[in-house]
């Protein structure tokens, strides 16, 4: 069944709802999940609200947290999530510190008890729309080993760094520090497929094309990689207070994560007239797009333009949601009350949209 952006929505809205979160809070969480579908992220979109939606059921992901602040010094902020939504959490955050940033220029926003924040990028184009350059990041349940390592210690531990453009679509750089998400490798285990060498390593640290032996992932770029991990661990948890390592919970057990994120963002008015800097920005875009490609390349593409494309394509055609995944949906929303056990998907639509 193929729906609208405002279908999705609306259906996305409905289910937080029916899993207990207030419907100002529900509308967050829905409108990044179907902006990760609209995008192309689909490992963030209604394939990764199954998952939010077991965890709000057994409590591990909080539906009515009691957010607060924790320290408010200057251009410095610190948040005590209280294990709600991730996604919520850092679009609340978000709001704070870009407050900050207008009056001191630059600010930084922590989050401890968080959990899951979907899809990074999502924060990216906010920041664009702002006029802000924005840094996100977040660590996550372990799946990779230290460089030289074998024992699970770091997260794939996502980063996203976004950038505002005057006429056309906004950079925005968001990648994890793996080199594949585990989800990938279990997707294989589950067909008995062996994995691409390069992907993981088994519980002794050797490399493995044994789906059902990986144990760790590997970081991009091997010790960049895990440098880059490292850091994003020291700023999202050491710095904002929460757990990392083997203390974070396992999402896969629908354990409470405890998880940590930060948000910087930077107002470039404060070192010119916004005007200037987004021209600037255009300009620096166009070289790169302007450059010779490589031989059998047909584009040179910026970070985030193939998603801002995919984002245009799919608000026109709309989102396919496949068969299996639309009886998962109807399975969780009968558990929750929202529909009867044998409604099928196009009476969930019909009874999310009426809401």
């Amino acid at each position: 069944m193929i729906i609208s952006y405002e279908e999705e929505r609306s259906l996305t809205k409905a289910l937080f709802m029916a899993g207990g979160m207030s419907e100002a809070d529900a509308d967050i969480a829905g409108t990044v999940i179907t902006h990760s579908d609209f995008t192309g992220v689909y490992s963030h979109g209604l394939s990764r609200i199954t998952l939010f939606l077991r965890q709000l059921k057994n409590g591990s992901l909080n539906a009515k947290p009691n957010m607060k602040k924790t320290l408010d010094n200057k251009a410095v902020l610190a948040f005590d999530c209280d294990n709600g939504s991730g996604i919520v959490s850092v679009n609340k955050v978000y709001d704070e510190v870009l407050i900050k940033a207008r009056e001191y220029g630059i600010s930084v926003g922590t989050g401890m008890h968080g959990a899951n924040i979907g899809c990074g990028a999502y924060y990216g184009w906010r920041a664009a729309e702002d006029d802000v350059i924005c840094i996100v990041c977040c660590n996550t349940f372990t799946a990779m080993a230290p460089y030289g390592g074998a024992d699970r210690l770091l997260g794939t531990n996502p980063i996203v760094i976004s950038v505002p453009t005057e006429n056309e679509y906004p950079m925005v750089l968001d990648v994890s520090t793996s080199g594949v998400a585990f989800g990938k490798i279990l997707a294989y285990a589950r067909e008995g497929k062996d994995i691409p060498p390069g992907w993981a390593n088994d519980i002794d640290g050797r490399p493995t094309t044994k789906s059902k032996e990986a144990y760790t992932v590997l970081p991009i770029g091997e010790h960049k990689g895990y440098g880059l991990a490292v850091m994003v661990d020291v700023l999202s948890a050491v710095l904002g207070n929460a757990a990392y390592g083997s203390d974070i919970g396992l999402v896969d057990k629908l354990e409470t994560e405890n998880t940590g994120f930060a948000v910087i963002i930077i107002d470039p008015s404060h070192f010119m007239p916004i005007d200037i800097f987004k021209k600037s920005a255009d300009s620096y875009v166009r070289m790169m797009k302007n450059s010779r490609p490589a031989v059998g390349v047909k584009e040179i593409f910026l970070p985030g333009e193939i998603e801002y494309k995919k984002f245009k394509e799919t608000k026109k055609s709309g989102f396919e949601v496949g068969e299996a995944l639309a009886a998962e949906l109807c399975e969780l929303a009968s558990d929750f009350g929202l529909i009867s056990e044998n409604d099928d998907f196009n009476t969930l639509m019909r009874i999310a949209t009426a809401k």
